[in-house]
């Protein structure tokens, strides 16, 4: 009991939490359980009101064995909690790369963000994601050759993830 109340803590106070499994309320009071299966490659995710499971497989996992870890945040600024699974980059280790499961409350399982088709990110994947709830906006930040890039994401009106600007220094 005590480490739930850690997570919704952790969660409406903007903290995030990661480990290896995680277990939280949603907004509509159903209990959701994550964790890792098969070798960290796949996830299994437990609404624990109803029974209902959801697997979730090609979860991205490092190629040098460096740990997978899981992380709450509301990703998309509905009131619903989300999560991601992240790793360190099997280069040198100077990117955490996210993988980031967005919560559908009509579906009540969680889709996969992706980037949308119609843009041109300097990061070709998430990295180092950092949230503004204040701006309602997501940052993937990364290095290209010389420069550093950061791409700022937000939602438009219908809910679409969208470019919001590129930055590279």
């Amino acid at each position: 009991m005590k480490k739930h109340i850690l997570h919704i803590l952790l969660f409406v106070f903007g903290i995030t939490y990661s480990q290896n499994d995680i277990s939280f309320l949603q907004n509509d009071k159903s209990k959701i359980k994550v964790s890792y299966i098969n070798n960290f490659e796949s996830l299994e995710v437990e609404n624990m009101q109803n029974g209902q499971i959801q697997i979730i497989n090609n979860i991205e996992v490092s190629i040098t064995e460096k740990p997978s870890h899981l992380e709450i945040n509301d990703y998309n600024f509905d009131g619903f909690t989300d999560f991601a699974s992240f790793h360190t980059d099997d280069g040198m280790g100077v990117y955490t790369i996210y993988q980031i499961f967005i919560f559908n409350p009509k579906t009540k399982k969680f889709d996969s963000l992706k980037f949308p088709s119609n843009f041109s990110p300097k990061c070709d994947m998430f990295c180092d994601v950092k949230i503004d709830k204040t701006k309602k906006t997501l940052t993937s930040s990364c290095r290209g050759g010389a420069r550093n890039h950061i791409d700022t994401w937000k939602y438009d009106k219908n809910k679409n993830l969208i470019l919001s600007k590129t930055e590279s220094y």
